[in-house]
């Protein structure tokens, strides 16, 4: 048996998350979906639709304060920044996009670089406002950073849950994990373990 389960994403509890002009990743795309494409979304959506669309109109107001730097975030804050949003990154980690190699890294900072879009590292988020995401920056103190709308990326954690149950309901079955509900990684990784689960098999 092969489980791709995939992973969830995990979002930290920050004070004033529940304020109307904050949204998490998941919570955006469900928006999205219910909202701008209900009904037809499955028949007629595209990219390219969706890339246009976003052009016209975002439910995000003009100055974006992105919480969180893994490579779902970079591309958000690129999709962003590209249709005229002030976009700025707060990562708590000492690096941007961790779970790629440095030339993708550093492929994104140039663009992130190109649109305009500042990056925090080392920034610890203490609360948002109504107004404002409140951080202290590495070796700094305690400042506002203005923004309309907040996104809360979230981290993407390997989702075990059925993998686990599987492996105690049928003791000694072969029982293979791909993708990352075994650990996280990119497509490499994941087309990589389901080859070896095949062959496996």
């Amino acid at each position: 048996m092969v489980v791709a389960t995939g992973g969830h994403v995990a979002v930290p509890d920050i004070p004033g998350a529940e304020l109307p002009h904050v949204h998490t990743g998941p919570g955006l795309r469900e928006w999205l979906d219910d909202r701008l494409f209900a009904g037809w979304r499955h028949r007629l959506v595209r990219p390219a639709a969706v890339r246009l669309a976003s052009r016209a109109w975002m439910p995000l107001g003009r100055r974006v304060a992105i919480i969180g730097g893994d490579l779902v975030a970079l591309e958000l804050a690129e999709f962003l920044a590209a249709r005229g949003r002030r976009v700025s990154i707060l990562e708590a980690g000492n690096d941007i996009a961790p779970e790629v190699g440095n030339k993708r890294r550093t492929e994104h900072m140039d663009r992130l670089d190109r649109l305009g879009v500042t990056v925090h590292v080392r920034a610890a988020v203490e609360r948002i406002t109504a107004q404002a995401v409140m951080f202290t920056p590495a070796g700094g103190t305690s400042r506002p950073l203005p923004a309309d709308s907040v996104v809360i990326a979230g981290t993407v954690q390997p989702d075990t849950r059925l993998f686990d149950a599987v492996v105690a309901a049928m003791p000694g079955a072969e029982v293979h994990a791909a993708g990352d509900c075994g650990g996280l990684g990119l497509i490499r990784k994941a087309t990589e373990e389901g080859a070896r689960a095949a062959c496996a098999i």
